[in-house]
């Protein structure tokens, strides 16, 4: 898969750039300005309960009713017509009793708007020029995350008062180990190949092509998950390009027990890919990697749509 060089430098410098300066066009010029409030609306996407690498046995469903009951961080910039920040992010948290709601004061003019929301860790890189803004959440890696814009808007002789809906930009890997783990599993990790570390603030993705290094789930296997099935998930930024996941349980004294590797993977976002299938019946699971199966869901709750690898 290519990889753009310059992604690693973006990843360097994104969670320290915040407090960049920026050139007096940055700033709201002088005059009467008019009131601007947006409205972040509930959310119409559903969404499971994320085990975050930890074991599960269900997954149960839900819908996202109010913004901060189930998302920690919410960011607002509004961009003038050359794409330059009319004043520093608006940022609210779910401690907030008014999080969703934005007001704002702008002069005449036309504006475009964008909002992101998401866990704790979520960051924004320079916010100054559009085209130099995006977010994320570094080393850490992706948590549930929505974004929205208003697309144009004009500000002219009266306040404005807008509902904003914001929509779920990262997909779910969950994988499901169908057979029961055996008693002498150690540990299992999970390669993703490969991931996007952040995303343009003004299109809410990165971009086809454009990823960073793998993301990895690695977990020491609890007593308890020993003897039954095992359902593993991780939020994945990458929405555009297929990837390959590979899956290696091994034991106490790095004995492979099990080992698949399934390739072309391609979820989008708001959309879970379940990887199901046995992982420990093979003579040899180190140099014959199992064979699972690719669900998809659109609709990340909807009935899965059948994929056969």
């Amino acid at each position: 898969m290519k990889k753009i060089l310059l992604i690693p430098t973006i990843a360097a410098i994104f969670f320290f750039s915040c407090k960049r300066e920026h050139s007096a066009s940055n700033i709201s010029p002088s005059g009467k300005k008019y009131k601007v409030s947006f409205n972040v609306k509930n959310f119409t996407q559903q969404q499971s309960t994320f085990s975050v690498g930890k074991k599960v046995y269900a997954l149960p469903s839900d819908t996202v009713t109010n913004l901060p009951s189930y998302l920690d961080l919410l960011y607002y910039v509004a961009y003038n017509n050359v794409d330059r920040a009319m004043n520093p992010p608006q940022i609210q948290d779910s401690t907030m009793a008014n999080m969703g709601m934005i007001t704002d004061s702008l002069p005449a003019g036309n504006y475009r708007m964008y909002f992101v929301a998401g866990k704790k860790g979520l960051a924004l890189n320079s916010y100054g020029v559009l085209g130099e803004a995006a977010f994320g959440y570094g080393p850490a890696g992706w948590q549930d995350t929505f974004w929205g814009t208003t697309g144009n808007v004009t500000v002219g002789n009266a306040n404005i008062n807008k509902d904003i809906t914001l929509n779920r930009v990262v997909t779910k890997i969950e994988l499901q180990i169908l057979d029961n783990i055996p008693a002498n599993a150690d540990s299992l990790k999970i390669t993703i190949q490969y991931d996007d570390a952040i995303m343009f603030f003004d299109k809410g993705y990165l971009g086809p092509g454009s990823t960073s290094p793998a993301a990895v789930v690695a977990i020491k296997i609890p007593d308890a998950a020993k003897g039954h099935p095992l359902t593993i998930d991780k939020i994945f930024g990458n929405t555009l390009d297929p990837v390959t996941v590979d899956i290696l349980c091994k034991n106490a004294s790095g004995t492979v027990l099990g080992h698949a590797i399934v390739n072309n993977v391609l979820g989008g976002q708001n959309t879970k890919v379940v990887i199901a299938g046995n992982l420990f019946n093979s003579g040899n699971p180190s140099s014959s990697p199992q064979s699972f199966t690719v669900k998809v869901d659109t609709a990340w709750n909807n009935t899965p749509l059948h994929s056969g690898f």
